[in-house]
């Protein structure tokens, strides 16, 4: 009965590696009938339509997640709050849903309990910071972010994982990653068509952001390696993969991102130190590898490639010559990658020559690695000068690296003003060592300690020195305890058997969220909803999988790694409360930015009754803020109403009294309305004290201080 029931609870039949031979799924489960019994709380026992029914809402989760990645990604990525809201409203909704269909007992390794309860006490820091927080609005709106991950975090590891959810996640991501890749790499294969890559060299679409682009991309790069080289792919498949993979690398190089290079350089280590398909991986990044290296050496003089133009027309025709040569690189990867697929799959070699050679191919990329360093390096005069270089960085020497926005700066060594803006933190953080000045408020210290006026962040580009400085100590300790957590989580060992067929995808998403959690120590993905998602989503999944019993088919049984938890009526209220308060946490400061975009647009069409109302309607639902009231005193200076508006002022100034634009108004407001020129530069001055380096400040102090 065992036998019968895994029969019709498994997938179709595929080839997989198991150990050094290779046989087909019904032979596996065969032979390891007791490992492939799906337990009850995923599959229960009933007649057939009710059991398809619940093991299809086991998917649910998954790929709402999936899909809310893919929306936000073609959504500025959703560091943008305004849009990415109702992709977030959306996602919880189906939660909700899912929570009153889900199993009845849920589990979580205790290490990653440990990551979820991190992520979970700094969602709660985060929102506590509202109290002492220069900027509370700000605040409010990281604490939705927080709160977000910590949700997905929650329902990524503790939904049940086996190997289906694993694939379904695994290549899942690696499929949205195409039309998100597609859409970057016409900005320079068809510029007279896709147009975002006009006024700047470096690819960020849809994304918004290159870097973040890049490390999405690394995190999916390993995917398509293992999907080309995995024996049990349908070969077509296979060839698919593998012609995304050229994809995957030509766009890569395009965003012109160092960190995403080191990154991909990373995941693909290791991928390949934890994966067991080395040999095969190894064959098909080099069948994908080649012909990208011969694209890109073609059409290294194309100037428009690599740097801004105006002129439309050569743009045009250069980018055409790259579409073309990308396109014929991926259609003779794709044929290639079939052709060795078929040879593969009759091919049969023993676990010991497979190792050898898996061990020669990793001793020749370690080979081209040092030899390409040591090159890399002869540009600042061996290792030595290069050491030199990195330290003088550090020292706050000028930048070595010959650009800053072409393909020329990935072989420069320069921080890109990393190293000021971690100064800047650590000027602020003396101040405020244990509770920092608030979640979201680092534009706050960029603003008082930046040194030029044009370097103007809202983030400290390191996840770390960012916690230390919106949320101190307390939060620095939280976030290492969450990633620290998440990472011992994922990267356990998966084991051999039956499991050892998903060992190389496993390896790619463990590859993945290593990645990730290395690009964040230098950069502020962690604000992009679309890559912390996603991240979270590889990880929690992964762990799931890892927790699971021999067999793979979902929870393990009571063991002492994986308590479970009954998720009864209670829980499913409770979790059911909290997605809803999440909801409209999130909907109130969107109701409240929606109101202020359309004040600003009434008042700019003369309609001041109109703005000011929605002004009032934004405050209203974002009393924290002190832009709508900073709109209002706008508009009713317009209207005559000095005392409204300077009434407002001073709201916004009880609000935020950190807040340099508040001074900057009220300053104007004396100047303009009431012609005090003392008063107006005392309020400039205290706008300055804040923000040294604006220019609109310091314009206005030296007209109030003018005779």
């Amino acid at each position: 009965m065992p036998w019968r029931l895994s029969c019709l609870t498994a997938p179709a039949p595929d080839v997989a590696g198991h150990g050094g031979q290779y046989t087909t799924d019904v032979t596996e489960a065969a032979t390891s009938a007791s490992n492939d019994v799906e337990p009850a709380a995923v599959v229960p026992s009933g007649p057939g339509p009710h059991r398809r029914l619940h093991t299809a809402l086991s998917f649910v989760p998954h790929a709402a997640l999936l899909a809310a990645v893919l929306a936000l990604s073609f959504l500025s990525g959703g560091y943008v709050f305004a849009r990415a809201t109702p992709v977030v409203l959306a996602l919880l909704a189906v939660l909700v849903v899912w929570v009153w269909t889900a199993p009845r007992s849920l589990a979580l390794t205790r290490i990653h309990l440990v990551a979820v309860a991190g992520l979970a006490a700094y969602a709660i820091w985060a929102g506590l910071s509202i109290v002492w927080s220069v900027g509370p609005d700000l605040t409010w709106r990281a604490f939705d972010y927080a709160l977000l991950y910590t949700i997905v975090a929650v329902v990524a590891a503790a939904a049940p994982a086996d190997r289906r959810h694993l694939r379904l996640v695994g290549y899942g991501f690696l499929a949205l990653m195409a039309p998100v890749a597609v859409y970057a790499f016409l900005g320079k294969a068809l510029p007279d068509v896709v147009t975002h890559a006009h006024f700047a060299s470096r690819l960020s679409e849809p994304i918004g952001y290159w870097n973040a682009l890049a490390v999405m991309l690394a995190m999916a790069t390993p995917v398509a390696v293992e999907g080309a080289s995995r024996r049990g792919m349908p070969v077509v498949l296979r060839g698919l993969c593998a012609g995304e993979l050229v994809l995957l690398l030509c766009t890569a190089f395009f965003t012109f991102s160092r960190g995403g290079t080191l990154v991909l350089i990373v995941a693909l280590g290791v991928y390949f130190a934890l994966s067991n398909e080395r040999l095969a991986g190894a064959i098909s990044l080099a069948l994908a590898a080649a012909p990208v290296a011969l694209v890109l050496y073609h059409v290294r003089g194309l100037g428009t490639l690599f740097n801004v133009t105006l002129d439309n027309h050569l743009r045009t025709v250069q980018g055409h010559v790259l579409a073309r040569w990308s396109l014929a690189a991926v259609l003779v990867v794709i044929v290639a990658q079939v052709v060795v697929a078929v040879v593969h799959r009759h091919l049969t070699t023993s676990l010991q020559v497979r190792r050898v050679a898996g061990a020669i191919a990793i001793v020749l990329a370690a080979v081209v690695v040092v030899t390409g360093s040591r090159a890399y390096a002869q540009r600042y005069g061996g290792y030595g000068g290069f050491a030199h270089a990195i330290a003088a960085q550090f020292g706050g020497a000028k930048d070595p690296g010959p650009g800053t926005d072409t393909a020329s700066r990935l072989l420069s060594v320069s921080s890109n003003g990393r190293i000021d803006v971690w100064r800047e933190a650590w000027h602020q953080y003396p101040h405020q060592r244990l509770a920092g000045t608030g979640a979201g408020t680092f534009r706050f210290t960029n603003w008082l300690y930046r040194p030029q006026p044009y370097f103007v962040v809202k983030h400290a580009h390191s996840q770390w020195v960012n916690a230390l400085s919106e949320l101190g100590l307390v939060g620095l300790t939280l976030t290492a305890i969450a990633f620290g957590a998440l990472l011992v989580s994922v990267l356990r060992p998966v084991g051999r058997g039956r499991r050892g067929r998903d060992r190389g995808l496993v390896a790619a998403l463990q590859a993945g969220v290593v990645a990730l959690v290395l690009h964040l120590s230098v950069d502020w993905d962690w604000d992009m909803a679309a890559v912390s998602v996603a991240v979270l989503l590889i990880a929690g999944v992964a762990a799931a999988y890892v927790r699971g019993g021999a067999g793979g088919a979902g929870p393990a049984p009571h063991t002492a790694s994986a308590p479970r938890g009954r998720f009864g009526i209670a829980a499913r209220v409770f979790a059911t409360g909290l997605l809803v308060l999440a909801a409209a946490s999130w909907t109130m400061p969107y109701v409240a930015e929606r109101a202020y975009d359309r004040s600003v647009q009434l008042a700019s069409e003369g309609r001041l009754d109109d703005a000011a109302a929605a002004a009032r309607r934004a405050h209203r639902f974002d009393p924290l803020a002190a832009d709508p009231l900073l709109i209002l005193s706008l508009i009713q200076q317009q209207q005559g109403d000095t005392h409204g508006a300077q009434a407002s002022i001073d709201e916004a100034i009880r609000l935020q009294p950190q807040n340099y634009e508040v001074y900057l108004k009220e300053g104007q407001l004396e100047l303009n309305a009431y012609g005090r020129k003392e008063r107006a530069a005392a309020a400039f001055r205290h706008a300055r004290a804040l923000n040294p380096l604006d220019s609109d400040v310091e314009y206005y102090l030296q007209l109030s201080e003018s005779r």
